[in-house]
């Protein structure tokens, strides 16, 4: 991959691996600049300012107060040319393939070293999709397991949820009736085959989907 007027977006709530990150991103000199974001407004802000300009998107799974997902939709609105890169430290096989479902053009490892992280953008730059070798083992794995469709509304509801939000806290925070909160915490119960929310969010933490 050869130097292009691209920016680079490290967005993580952590901010010593973000900067960490960004120094690696910054050594391969391949992006006109390197920004490092932690929270969602000035995510938006940026992406709307720069909505006509490559961006590379190198997105943090797990967020302080919601999964990293619900942002991929919003980010692809927001800028056509945006690639989304998934950095994650997951191990589950449930939240490994519901990240995929996503399509991000790519996904690595958070303890992927320079060379991965090179080979993920040559690879990206050739019009294909990069799932580092540690992701790879785990999709290996993924055949004799059952796949929860979660969507993106509902992991954000779980996220507060988790967080202790009640349903009327919760239905604030996005902007729906708590009777649609209600219908999203049961069909989530539904399909786990869980009758509480405290067994749903047991669920959602094995899964490393919350």
């Amino acid at each position: 991959m050869e130097k292009t007027d691209a920016i680079a977006i490290v967005f993580d709530d952590h901010l010593l691996f973000a900067d960490s990150f960004s120094a690696l991103i910054e050594r391969l000199e391949l992006f006109s600049a390197v920004f490092t974001l932690s929270e969602e407004r000035e995510l938006t802000t940026f992406l709307i300012k720069h909505s006509h300009r490559p961006v590379y998107l190198f997105l943090d799974y797990f967020l302080k107060d919601k999964n990293g997902l619900t942002l991929i939709n919003e980010a692809r609105r927001l800028n056509r040319q945006i690639i989304i890169i998934v950095m994650s430290s997951l191990v589950s096989t449930t939240a490994v393939t519901n990240v995929l479902d996503y399509n991000p053009q790519g996904f690595v490892s958070k303890s992927s070293g320079f060379d991965t992280i090179l080979q993920c953008l040559t690879t990206i730059a050739r019009n294909e999709q990069y799932i580092c070798p540690v992701i790879r083992e785990i999709v290996a794995n993924a055949n004799h397991k059952i796949k929860i469709p979660f969507t993106a509304r509902e992991l954000e509801i779980l996220q507060y949820f988790a967080h202790g939000l009640s349903i009327a806290d919760t239905a604030e925070q996005v902007h729906l009736s708590k009777h649609t909160i209600v219908a999203h915490r049961r069909k989530m119960m539904a399909k786990v085959n869980v009758n509480s929310i405290t067994e749903l969010l047991a669920y959602a933490r094995m899964q490393e989907l919350i």
